[in-house]
Order: C-alpha cells, then structure tokens, then sequence
C-alpha cells in the first residue's frame, strides 16, 4: 500500500501533498529494501529479526482467529463486529494519543478526498470482517482461509486491471489457477465458494483503494473506525435497549471477549506495521500465506470442519496457485538484490 493518488491516474492536490508525508517510517509498509540500507550490517540483522518475529506475532494472531470468534459463535455476527468495531476505535484513538500523532488525524480529516475514501474503505474492512466472523460461526472457517489463499491474485488482478500494473507470465497462471480452483468446486460440488470470493472480493477492493490513498495503514484504520463507529455503537446502543444485547453483566466471559475483539483487531495491524518497515516486500507477501494455512489447520484439525475430497481438490489448486506466485515474487526479489548489487 505505498502507491499514492498518483497511481490512480489523477495528481494528488496541494492539501492531499502534504498528507503524503503521514505516510512515513512510522506507520508505513512496505520498503523495497527493508532495513539493510542503514549501512550498519549487525543492526540491519537485528532489525530484520525483530522484523520476523513482529510479523510472524502479526499473521500467527490472524491465523488463529477461527478459535477466538468460534467462542462468541451464540453472538449474531453483527452484534460482534459492531463492538470489534467501537472498542478498536477505543484502543487505536489511545494508541495515537500515547504516541502524540493525533494531529496527523485531524489533517486527514481534514481532507475531503481522501477522507472519503477511507469511509468507503471502512466499509469494505467491515464487510469483511461481517463476512469472516458469521463464516466461523456458521462451520464454514475451511471458506474463510480458502478466501484469504485467493486474496493476492485478486490484488495482482486489480493492479493489472486499474493501476495499469504489468503481469509476468507466472503471475498470470496462478491468477488462472485461482479461478481453475473455483470452476472446479463449482462442478464438483455444485456450489459458488461465496464466503471465499466475498472475503477475497471485499479485501481485494479494499487493499486497491489503500495503495490509492496516502495515508499508513496504523492512521487509516483509526480514520476508519472514525467514519463507522457511529453506525456500529448506534446499532449496540439499540441492542442494548432492546433487550437483544449480549453485552450483559450476567455474562462476564461474553463482555470479556466482546472487549478483546478490539485489542485483537488492533495489535496485530501495529505488529505488522513495524514487521513491514524492517522486512523487505518479498519476505512479508511469502509470510502472508501464515494466516490463512492456520486457519485451515485450526478449522480442520481443533474444529473440526469436514472437508471432502473435492474440497480438498480445490484446495490443491489453490495452493498450487500460491505456490507459482511465491516463486514468482522470490525470483524477483533475487534478480532486485542482483541488480543492486551490480549496479
């Protein structure tokens, strides 16, 4: 997410300039060369290894999912992602308080543009979550992770298609293999893998609209949260007044991890910020492939999804797919580090 307005084809204003500079090393991913170019090899080996262990923190948190919603599964899933919602908005507006970075809030805000962007990326992120949590609540985690296996083909699609990104050949067939895996289940189990394509489809338009907009990932998401907070306590308070609420203090355990949704949504994000700011864009897009094979482990192996073969079959495609477009994104990071190295 390190392209600016620039990428869409229309040139950021003077005001949406100068938000390009909240976009720096504090809250922005996603360095091409990560942190050895400070010239000092045994601090550069450092910070790369504090960079794993902060993004295998990061995607370990996100693969285990499943096992956290799957004990609020007696919680509709808008009631959950309702509180997930306001108490993320809670602990990221602490957050920026404790680090004095409030300012860069208010001149965010301050933009029309791009603050209208970032609500129309707020719902996408919710739409997604809505999606993810009433997927573990209905059995069906195994469509969860086979979505988010799906996920970077359809970011590599969506910069071909709209930010004018070129294609290797091995970017192209995983993108094939990727839509094979899903004609597949189509005719072999006679169903549209919606979860996976809804979980997929809403953070594929989501991560395209980030890299548009110049702002850090940490800072977007508190401007999200800003933009629908008011609908989701609105919704809460309406629950709560009904009757219909599960925030009750005759259930302590159900508050408890209402509560947490916010810190679990949170910290892993600041995990991943400070993981992309020391790793290069190799590293960090093969470890994302962490999160959603534990959540196919979690889903198979501790709650036990069943998954027949044909499902398995898909699945076989799909990590074929994976496995091309690792190999693509590695061989190219090594022709960089060639390159520099000569150059």
């Amino acid at each position: 997410m390190s392209q600016t307005c620039d990428k869409a084809g229309a040139a950021p204003s003077a005001t949406e300039g100068q938000a390009l500079s909240l976009k720096d090393n504090r809250d922005s991913g996603g360095s091409e060369t990560g942190a050895s170019e400070n010239g000092n090899s045994d601090n550069g080996a450092r910070e790369t290894r504090i960079g794993l262990l902060l993004a295998l923190a990061a995607y370990c948190s996100w693969g285990i999912f499943p096992l956290y919603f799957a004990l609020l599964a007696h919680v509709p899933a808008l009631e959950v992602v309702a509180h997930r919602i306001a108490w993320s908005l809670v602990l990221m507006t602490l957050w920026f308080l404790a680090r004095r970075r409030w300012a860069e809030v208010w001149a965010v805000l301050r933009l029309p543009r791009v603050f209208g962007l970032l609500i129309i990326t707020g719902i996408m992120v919710s739409g997604n979550w809505l999606t993810y949590v009433w997927a573990v609540g209905h059995g069906q985690a195994t469509e969860a992770s086979l979505g988010y296996f799906i996920v970077p083909m359809v970011n590599v699609a969506t910069g071909y298609l709209f930010l004018k990104e070129r294609l290797s050949h091995l970017q192209l067939l995983a993108i094939v293999l990727a839509v094979a895996a899903i004609l597949l289940q189509m005719v072999l189990l006679g169903t549209v893998p919606i979860v996976s394509l809804l979980l997929a489809f809403t953070f594929g338009v989501y991560g395209y609209l980030r890299k548009i907009v110049p702002v850090g990932p940490n800072l977007g998401l508190l401007v999200e949260l800003i933009a629908i907070t008011p609908f989701a306590l609105g919704y809460i308070v309406y629950l709560q007044a009904s009757g219909a609420g599960h925030f009750q203090l005759g259930d302590l355990v159900t508050m408890g991890l209402l509560i947490f949704t916010g810190l679990l949504t949170s910290m892993p994000l600041i995990w991943f910020s400070g993981a992309a700011k020391r790793l290069n864009l190799a590293t960090v897009g093969i470890m994302q492939y962490i999160n959603p094979s534990l959540q196919f482990v979690v889903a198979v192996f501790i709650l036990k999804e069943s998954i027949s073969m044909s499902k398995l079959a898909t699945f076989c495609l799909i990590w074929l797919s994976v496995a091309v477009y690792s190999y693509d994104a590695l061989s190219k990071a090594r022709q960089r580090k060639y390159s520099s190295k000569t150059s």
